[in-house]
């Protein structure tokens, strides 16, 4: 029998946590106690609503995170739910604590008045989240690679789903440790940067005012002049850019943005009046 309970926040909590984790993502190095506290119980928009699955000895064995998010959906800020480490310890996989964890999330979702779920798929959990739970396969992400600035966002007035941000969610995203984070400025903006971990190669995460980022962020410096660009965004114009598309044999999983409506209107997106990128979520 499964046991399942709100995640244990306390410091004590987060170290069972840390070593369940640390089984299932062995090469994730940055699974710290102190990460997943400031992941826990540092979010301005509130702490985690994830949930542990013990087993009948008090074992954590499962493990779902449902972090906090602020999106304007159709026009109207909205609360949502940033899906996060769904892990299964190994030795209690194929018994169905994948699918229970999951459908117990819809339940905990709607209780805590949250809209929505967001999240990216890879190849292998995408045809399980749209096929078994209905999930919205918005579309694939688009992955581009170049030199020189990337091309601006032409902006959200019309677009249909945006995640939001202000200056305290901003410092929470980018003070995450373990995480090198980097800015350039060009005019009132700031660009950031993280390193992909291949060859030099550093990937732009997202862009905002500069009003909203940290003073003390480090100035952005590689001796690589190419960069990666991951996301969604029709608004910005490629045709004049050192940017091209990398080719899908290239990339290690194909990503995909997903959406579940947690409200029951059924309500869908249209990929042109979408926009997401590295920041949305926790691909660097």
């Amino acid at each position: 029998m499964l046991d399942v309970r709100p995640i244990d926040l306390s410091p004590a909590g987060i170290e069972k946590s840390c070593r369940l984790l640390s089984i299932v993502y062995p090469d994730a190095h940055h699974l710290t106690p102190a990460y997943l506290d400031r992941m826990y119980n540092g979010n301005p928009e509130g702490p985690t609503l994830g949930f542990g699955g013990y087993d009948e000895g008090g074992q954590l064995i499962a493990h779902y995170l449902m972090i906090p998010i602020r999106a304007r959906v159709y026009g109207v800020e909205e609360r949502g739910i940033w899906p996060f480490q769904l892990a299964t310890h190994p030795g209690y996989r194929g018994k169905g604590l994948f699918t229970s964890m999951t459908e117990h999330s819809f339940d905990v979702g709607r209780e805590g008045g949250f809209g929505f779920f967001s999240g990216v798929g890879n190849a292998m959990s995408t045809p399980l989240f749209v096929g078994k739970w209905g999930y919205q396969n918005i579309c694939q992400l688009d992955v581009k690679v170049g030199v020189g600035p990337v091309p601006p966002s032409g902006g959200s007035d019309d677009i249909d789903f945006v995640r939001l941000w202000n200056k305290e969610s901003v410092a929470w995203r980018l003070a995450l440790p373990g995480k090198p984070y980097r800015v350039a400025y060009r005019g009132g903006h700031g660009h950031l940067y993280a390193p992909t971990g291949k060859f030099g190669i550093s990937v732009q995460v997202g862009a905002f005012d500069r009003s909203l980022l940290p003073e003390s962020l480090p100035k952005f410096r590689s001796p690589n002049p190419l960069r990666l660009w991951i996301g969604v965004d029709n608004s910005r114009d490629w045709s004049r850019s050192l940017y091209f598309d990398v080719p899908e044999r290239l990339r290690p999983s194909p990503l995909n943005l997903l959406w579940y409506d947690l409200t029951g209107q059924n309500r869908t997106f249209d990929p042109s009046r979408v926009r997401f990128d590295v920041f949305d979520f926790d691909a660097y």
